[in-house]
């Protein structure tokens, strides 16, 4: 048994439930940091299916690929007819023009802590403590963050532990911790496998 599932196990019995049904997970971190920030932002407060649908059109817009570049020279209406807010368009333009000045920007994040990173990423207008945290777990791997703020995590804790408050979840968060992102991420499949629908008991 690998050291953070065994870890996991022993600290939280009922995230050892999950883990068990859930089963071996196997994932990669996403290769391209810029594309999944632009994405994170375009499914700022939208459901998971109006977000990809908005982001389908933004892709074939800029013929299937998210760069800087792209995106700093796309027309802006053209980016609101896509189904994104005016704030949305600000931020992904913002930060598209920022990262065509400072092109190794979002590559100098890995060699920063946890806490350097977050502040780094919301610095930039739009970006806020959700959207880098996602960021650090999806993309730079770390292994222990807890995005207590995300509907999804919430939901699948709910279903779990019977609440989705935010003291609860960091009271469990401080069991997981170093695997905060690890437990984060089967709890999101537990979710995504439709588990969900009764409670663990």
């Amino acid at each position: 048994m690998e050291q953070h599932i065994a870890y996991l196990k022993a600290a939280d019995p009922l995230l050892g439930h999950v883990l068990d049904v859930v089963g071996p997970l196997t994932y990669q971190t996403e290769p391209d940091g810029f594309a999944f920030l632009v994405e994170a932002v375009i499914s700022q407060m939208l459901s998971a299916k109006a977000a990809d649908t908005i982001a389908k059109r933004v892709r074939t817009l800029l013929e299937e690929e998210l760069t800087p570049q792209g995106l700093a020279a796309a027309d802006e209406q053209a980016l609101r007819s896509c189904g994104l807010s005016g704030r949305k368009v600000s931020t992904i333009k913002d930060l598209a023009c920022h990262l065509c000045e400072h092109t190794r920007a979002l590559h100098q994040l890995i060699i920063l802590s946890d806490e350097e990173c977050m502040k780094a990423l919301t610095l930039h207008k739009g970006i806020g403590t959700w959207t880098a945290k996602m960021y650090l777990i999806f993309v730079l791997g770390r292994p222990d963050i807890l995005p207590f703020e995300d509907g999804a995590l919430r939901q699948a804790f709910f279903s779990v532990y019977g609440t989705d408050k935010e003291e609860a979840i960091k009271h469990q968060g401080t069991l997981w911790s170093p695997y905060c992102s690890i437990a984060s991420r089967y709890l999101y499949r537990y979710l995504d496998l439709g588990l969900t629908q009764g409670r663990v008991q």
